[in-house]
């Protein structure tokens, strides 16, 4: 017996049903709609990640460190931002620091930048990012001119252009 698959909504179930009975053909019904489906988590695009705010880190390319930062302006943006600074050879960010003393590579957007964390709320950028600077601190995930900067700055008022 071959096996074909309709699908169908409730309104025609029976009809279908009523014209197999005629034909004295057997039937199974299968929902489409299944918990799986209906629970399972849409993974967001790279594209959505960069559109949003919050805790992130980029990666250098050379050595695999990271730089932990907060924005409350969108990822994208904040991304050109690091770049400029590396291209008109300011240091005055801890990634453009370690991009330019030590001659590595920096890479695209979507190899190097992640959304640590979406914060919408401005006080709490602060004590994310710290929080998270520590942890790739402990685990030697940081770069070296990151927790330097950090230990130099954190006896006085933090001075970083707007959203670092």
């Amino acid at each position: 017996m071959s096996k074909t698959e309709f699908t169908f909504h409730r309104p025609k179930i029976r009809k279908i049903t009523n014209l197999f009975k005629i034909m004295n053909t057997g039937r199974a019904f299968k929902t489409t709609t299944t918990l799986h489906h209906l629970i399972k988590p849409t993974a967001p695009t790279r594209l959505q990640e960069h559109e949003k705010s919050g805790i992130y880190k980029i990666t250098c390319k050379t050595c695999y460190k990271a730089y932990v930062g907060q924005t409350s302006q969108n990822l994208k943006s904040r991304f050109r931002e690091h770049i400029r600074y590396i291209k008109i050879n300011d240091s005055c960010l801890a990634y453009a620091l370690h991009i330019l003393n030590c001659r590595h590579e920096y890479g695209n957007i979507d190899d190097t930048m992640t959304l640590l964390k979406q914060i919408n709320t401005p006080n709490l950028l602060l004590p994310y990012e710290q929080m998270s600077i520590q942890s790739f601190h402990h685990n030697n995930e940081l770069i070296p001119e990151q927790h330097l900067y950090n230990l130099l700055h954190s006896n006085t008022t933090r001075h970083n252009p707007p959203d670092a």
